[in-house]
């Protein structure tokens, strides 16, 4: 029995033929989503569910998507009564191509089809997951008008009361933008059909495997390249022009750049420490150092950014910091740590704004990695109005690393990237993030979400401890790599 095309499938095959061909047949060589996906998914499916409330009265079409005739038999029933106005998840089929629309919301004697998304802008991928949604509607005999995508309004400030809906949400209308791709989708069913009635296409790996989203099967389709030890890509801020015409050349490895490839002066100093295998003070790495005030405050903070905005005066996807690391460090090389983490749903702002001051006290240098911290503490000061003074006095006592180490000094191991989960394995070995339950800010903010809402009181600590281990990492990382930079520099301490 040859498979239906969903809406989805139909959006890998514009993708890759292969990826269609085995969302099919051999779903099993898909790595299976990981913590960041799985929180994707989680988002759409709270977002798709409140934006159903923004069209109240509907009607949701209950039946999963493994009872395809029941659910569009349901759908039938539902949109032949003129007294139901919005159906949700409504069920339709045409040529083989099954789908499940968002939000059918009755206009006149018609319907209008809004596709809901998480995202807060209209992107490329959304025409043709319209397009064919109105494709099979309209060819299944219902009468469509209006067609576009309900996004997330990044400008609402939320009150803290209520959630004002019809803020939050913006519909954008792409009624006229998929008019002109419509006429394809013939052609693309057909094609796809034809497609899964023979052998698995035969297509190399290549960028298509990561746009618009990157393939679940890439791993089993790239098991057999050969990757270079170096590939050109690792080159610093190299620009897709200049990475084109390298493929182009056949040259994969940077250390078979030819002298006269024109190369901007990081991307030069990579290749040679890349060539010579060693590190390299291109700068008065020392002076740098030295600029700072002591006792330094290694400052590292984390953050959520929830769709829907939970606090008062935040905005959706709106960074707001629940958690801080401070280590510390005095001219006499004596240390002391102090940590906030904020362990419930209330507003961690003030709270955790009165640990900070009390953390960071009144002199030293504030050491960040990157600018993020910056607008942190800013974001702070305008949160925390009473604290607004002392939170903007601390903007003064920040000291980057990051550009101290990008303007001064290049290791082949930091690979063009000098994110501090590259650079300190580069240059403190012996430290790392591979060994603690949380590597990243990502999977911080993923998991700070999931133990707030689990009820299990076990897990919401074991997430509290990963989450205090990992910030801690990255505060001593900082105090580690002054010091090991320090050592490279000719200084002492």
């Amino acid at each position: 029995m040859k498979p239906r095309l969903s809406k989805s499938r139909f959006l890998s095959g514009l993708q890759c033929r292969l990826r269609l061909w085995y969302e099919c047949f051999e779903r099993r060589l898909a790595a299976p989503p990981d913590l960041v996906t799985r929180a994707l998914f989680d988002t759409g499916h709270e977002v798709g569910r409140l934006a159903q409330q923004r069209y109240p009265g509907g009607v949701l079409v209950k039946w999963g998507h493994l009872r395809a005739d029941e659910s569009i038999a349901e759908t039938k029933r539902i949109v032949g009564d003129p007294d139901i106005p919005s159906v949700y998840e409504g069920a339709f089929e045409h040529q083989g191509v099954f789908i499940r629309a968002d939000i059918l919301k009755r206009e006149g004697a018609g319907f209008a089809l809004i596709e809901v998304k998480a995202s807060t802008r209209v992107k490329e991928v959304h025409l043709p997951d319209v397009a064919v949604q109105l494709w099979v509607l309209r060819r299944a005999g219902l009468d469509v008008g209006r067609a576009g995508v309900l996004l997330v309004n990044r400008g609402y400030v939320y009150d803290g009361q209520v959630l004002d809906l019809n803020q939050l949400f913006e519909f954008h209308d792409l009624s006229e933008a998929v008019e002109p791709i419509l006429g394809q989708v013939d052609g693309q069913v057909e094609d796809f059909h034809a497609l899964l009635s023979g052998a698995p296409p035969q297509i190399a790996p290549g960028s298509h495997c990561f746009s618009p989203y990157e393939c679940p099967f890439y791993a089993h389709c790239s098991r057999d390249v050969m990757v270079p030890e170096y590939p050109v890509g690792e080159l610093p801020r190299l620009n897709s022009k200049r990475l084109a015409e390298l493929e182009a050349a056949g040259i994969s490895d940077v250390r078979d750049v030819p002298e006269d490839f024109p190369l901007t002066p990081m991307q030069a100093l990579a290749k040679q420490c890349v060539l010579s295998g060693t590190d390299r003070v291109h700068g008065d790495l020392a002076a740098a150092l030295r600029s700072v005030t002591y006792p330094v405050h290694h400052l590292d903070f984390e953050t959520v950014g929830p769709a829907i905005p939970r606090y008062a005066g935040t905005r959706p996807y709106e960074p707001v910091v629940f958690q801080f690391s401070v280590h510390t460090q005095n001219e006499d090389g004596t240390m002391s740590h102090a940590e906030y983490l904020h362990t419930d749903a209330s507003d961690p702002r003030v709270p955790l704004s009165n640990a900070l001051l009390e953390a960071l006290g009144h002199e030293g240098s504030i050491c960040v990695y990157t600018s993020y911290e910056r607008e942190v503490i800013q974001r702070l000061a305008d949160a925390v109005p009473e604290l607004a003074s002392q939170l903007e006095a601390l903007l003064d006592r920040i000291w980057d690393l990051h550009p101290v180490i990008k303007n001064n000094y290049y290791h082949p191991q930091f690979r063009g990237s000098f994110s501090i989960k590259k650079v300190l394995p580069a240059v403190v070995p012996e430290m790392g993030y591979e060994n603690l339950e949380i590597t990243d800010g990502g999977m911080a903010s993923i998991s700070y979400e999931n133990a707030l809402r689990s009820e299990d009181w076990v897990e919401r600590e074991n997430v509290f401890r990963a989450l205090r281990e990992y910030c801690a990492q990255d505060t001593l990382a900082m105090v580690a790599l002054r010091r090991a930079l320090a050592e490279r520099a000719g200084q002492v301490e």
